[in-house]
């Protein structure tokens, strides 16, 4: 079943978004504004704000999604799974299932990458391929794991910005992933000295905000 998201107030996005935008972690989020934006369009989609601001990008008006977001939000619903059927240079192909139940099969490839003008083909085939293929299945399979209309960058014409690959610990994931403080600090370890900085800073960040919310 798919998670409830509460919809906050917008007084407690309002000081979310400046505890996000003012860690210094988010380069797309370098203003309160801007990660207003980004928790906001995560409420509308079912998206709660920690994975808003690491997952959403606001390109052209619309919110986007990275595909890992996507991918684990379907493996996370309990409803739904995928399976990875191929996946190289040349194709991905996806199988949905609801339940024990294959209820279809999404597939991209670098022909149909051509075709779509998909940016970043050349440097990153696999990636850009699974990230079509994730984002199709979802819209044809099981578009009721969010709340509304999600998209990919890549879907998006004349985006410059290499959002998807930019060499990121996906830290909304760790937590959503990890089920006990043992699982938590075998990830903790597992990063590289610099981000167990970012993550540590973060993670007092966000708790100095919920203690602030609780006085």
């Amino acid at each position: 079943m798919k998670n409830e998201i509460t919809i906050m107030p917008v007084n407690d996005i309002m000081s979310m978004a400046k505890v996000f935008a003012e860690s210094g972690m988010f380069t797309d989020a370098k203003a309160m504004g801007q990660a207003f934006v980004k928790i906001q369009a995560g409420q509308e989609i079912g998206v709660p704000p920690f994975a808003a601001m690491s997952g959403i990008h606001i390109i052209q008006g619309k919110p986007t999604l990275g595909a890992g977001l996507i991918a684990s939000t379907v493996k996370g619903s309990g409803k739904y799974d995928y399976k990875v059927v191929k996946l190289d240079e040349k194709i991905c192909s996806l199988d949905f299932y609801q339940g024990a139940e294959k209820i279809g099969n999404s597939s991209f490839t670098i022909e149909d990458a051509k075709k779509a003008l998909t940016k970043n083909i050349d440097k990153f085939p696999k990636n850009m391929l699974f990230a079509r293929a994730i984002s199709n299945g979802v819209k044809w399979y099981c578009p009721d794991v969010f709340s509304g209309p999600v998209y990919v960058p890549e879907e998006m014409p004349e985006v410059t910005q290499d959002i998807e690959h930019v060499e990121v610990i996906d830290y909304a994931e760790i937590l959503q992933d990890c089920k006990t403080l043992e699982a938590l600090e075998f990830h903790y370890k597992s990063m590289p000295k610099e981000k167990q900085i970012e993550f540590k800073k973060l993670a007092i960040e966000i708790k100095e905000f919920l203690t602030q919310k609780e006085l």
